[in-house]
């Protein structure tokens, strides 16, 4: 007979030195916090049962995400503000949680994130270089390096004074990190960049909505 498990969705910034942990790391950091508490975790099953924590849509190395989330589950239920209070205690100063919750939406259902860019580039040199008919670069695939057209992926808005809003394609069908588009900048301008700080501030879902 399967034991009840209660499902819970962690919410969390990862800033400042954070944005260098890789997901895997980023994972074993959580379950080693995880151990540091008296939280009822639930492990997995099998050979080799180990403290069950899911990402929902890894960030890319560099990155800093203001909405990050993270699910696990409990053998018991324990109050979501008592669950972000104990882990709180035990993270690294540069990953908070938020808010604990029980799970909305499927991983699934990602489909954009919102990024805040600050950068040195020329913005209008920036709103030229996105005004492109085309922007070809290379992207990995599952079928190796290819050239492929990111123009008709790449939403841009909010320009102000050294930095802009980029709204790019994330989740299981498709994406395409920041990076790339920069990439792309620099090659196709052959302008340097020199400062570049990426922020995720929302994630998005099929229904326009944000991932909860």
């Amino acid at each position: 007979m399967n034991k009840i498990t209660f499902p819970v969705r962690l919410f969390f910034t990862k800033t400042g030195r954070a944005k260098y942990i890789s997901a895997l790391d980023l994972i074993k950091c959580f379950q080693r916090a995880i151990r540091r508490t008296d939280l009822p975790i639930w492990h997995t099953q099998g050979f080799n049962p180990h403290t069950y924590v899911n990402v929902n849509l890894p960030l890319s190395l560099g990155t800093e995400g203001y909405c990050e989330s993270m699910d696990l589950k409990l053998n018991e239920e324990v109050a979501f503000d008592a669950v972000a209070e104990k882990l709180n205690a035990v993270l690294p100063a540069d990953i908070r949680i938020t808010k604990a919750a029980v799970p909305v939406k499927k991983h699934t259902e990602i489909e954009k994130s919102v990024y805040k860019i600050v950068t040195d580039c020329d913005i209008q040199k920036l709103q030229e270089f996105f005004g492109r008919e085309q922007i070809i670069t290379e992207k990995k695939t599952k079928k190796g390096i290819a050239e492929i057209d990111i123009k008709p992926y790449i939403e841009v808005s909010d320009y102000g004074e050294g930095e802009f809003t980029l709204v790019l394609p994330s989740g299981c069908d498709f994406t395409i990190n920041p990076s790339l588009v920069f990439d792309a900048y620099e090659k196709l301008t052959g302008d340097k960049i020199e400062t570049l700080k990426i922020q995720r501030m929302r994630i998005l879902c099929k229904d326009g909505k944000d991932f909860e």
